[in-house]
């Protein structure tokens, strides 16, 4: 039953072929206006999987196949950091050597990142919101920091135990591809704390200043290349 037999008049109503001729009529028009409210929900960012995640991509810029095959991140026993949560299940047409194709939650992370790069005034302070908005929920956060020099270095902060973070995420990143910067610029190594772990500490170490990315004895630790 549809909105529009629920429209036929008594007299046709016990019409069999009456009511099964309207209803063959007019389901495609109901199909075509469902899948057109439906529009919104699948090409929203948040929701979208697969192929729309792929549409999105052409029209924000971003690809999901990643210039280097990802290794080291499929689903495993027994290996740590790979299991639940956290390994990627490799599909039927994955090669063995690594993963070309970034899964649907990395991806969105990355497109995220992208539409807010894309939007983006170059102007250094409105950076953290740029990426505390593409990283929420992953376990990370990063920090760009400008050196003056036409260079930047890139900060890594686990918010969690870096094993409970995706490795296809954290390749992604060292791939670059949640690095902003401006054209001409060069992007350094990309570091993290030695010490990884929140409950110990997620700071790099530093003298003479106290803030959320630097700390002294005790607090900070030496960095070290993601």
């Amino acid at each position: 039953m549809s909105k529009y037999t629920r429209l036929i008049t008594n007299y046709h109503a016990t019409k069999p072929l009456f009511y099964q001729h309207v209803d063959l009529s007019t389901r495609p028009l109901i199909d075509i206006d469902t899948a057109i409210a439906g529009l919104i929900d699948n090409f929203d960012i948040d929701t979208a999987v697969g192929v729309q995640l792929d549409i999105l991509g052409e029209w924000i810029g971003r690809s999901r196949i990643v210039s280097v095959p990802i290794t080291d991140i499929y689903f495993s026993w027994d290996t740590d950091g790979l299991g639940y949560d956290q390994g990627v299940w490799q599909g039927p047409y994955d090669p063995n050597a690594g993963r070309t194709a970034l899964s649907d939650d990395t991806y969105r992370v990355i497109l995220k990142a992208r539409i807010a790069i894309n939007n983006w005034n170059g102007q250094n302070d409105t950076l953290p919101e740029i990426l505390d908005t593409a990283l929420t929920g992953s376990g990370l956060r990063m920090q760009i920091v400008d050196n003056q020099d036409m260079t930047i270095s890139v900060w890594v902060f686990p918010e969690t135990d870096i094993d409970d973070v995706s490795r296809e995420l954290l390749a992604a990143i060292r791939q670059g591809y949640l690095t902003v910067k401006a054209a001409g610029v060069w992007a350094g190594d990309i570091e993290t704390p030695g010490i990884e772990t929140p409950s110990t500490g997620t700071k790099f170490f530093g003298l003479d200043m106290d803030n959320e990315y630097i700390g002294g004895f005790d607090v900070g630790s030496w960095e070290k290349i993601l």
